[in-house]
């Protein structure tokens, strides 16, 4: 019904490969840029070059919007595991489902009010930064959870090409 040649975990892997990327990029400058505004008694930064902060936030910019079209081609190609039937197969299976739904929830907003903020449009009462700044920790951590409960599919995929990938029974019981 929604099948497509493209909806497996070979392109699985190497969509989250980008995101990976991308998301790591956002982390670190994202990092770099709240120690800069709250420094940090123990850790001294330099305030030269200048022009660092700058290049630093205009990665941060470039990678957090890069993630929107990269974010809804890894749900498309997801998209018919994320509606399985029955949702939950056991303790375990709840587990990473409920991970995912953090890790694509925190994945979605993070970037739309990144936007947001770049458009200085605050249709919301919370504070930005702490908010941001702290929805960032618990992407990152979902993401190492989920990178953790997935690691043996990545290893799996993460070379091989299309002509090399194995069979693909996950994508197939999801179609």
């Amino acid at each position: 019904m929604l099948g497509s040649p493209v909806r497996d975990t070979r392109m699985a892997v190497v969509l989250g490969r980008i995101l990976g990327i991308a998301f790591a990029l956002c982390f670190l400058t994202g990092l770099y840029s709240h120690v800069l505004q709250s420094p940090l008694p123990w850790l001294p930064l330099p305030t030269r070059p200048t022009w660092l902060y700058s290049w630093t936030q205009g990665i941060h910019v470039i990678a957090g919007t890069a993630l929107v079209p990269l974010l809804l081609a890894k749900l498309w190609t997801v998209y018919p595991r994320l509606f399985r039937w029955p949702p939950v197969r056991g303790p375990l299976d709840a587990l990473e489902r409920a991970s995912v739904a953090l890790l694509v929830a925190t994945a979605l907003v993070e970037p739309v009010t990144g936007i947001l903020n770049v458009l200085q449009w605050y249709p919301w009462s919370f504070s930005f930064r702490r908010t941001h700044f702290a929805l960032a920790w618990v992407l990152m951590g979902a993401l190492l959870c989920h990178i953790a409960v997935q690691l043996p599919s990545i290893r799996r995929y993460w070379r091989a090409g299309a002509a090399d990938a194995p069979a693909d029974e996950e994508a197939s019981d999801a179609r």
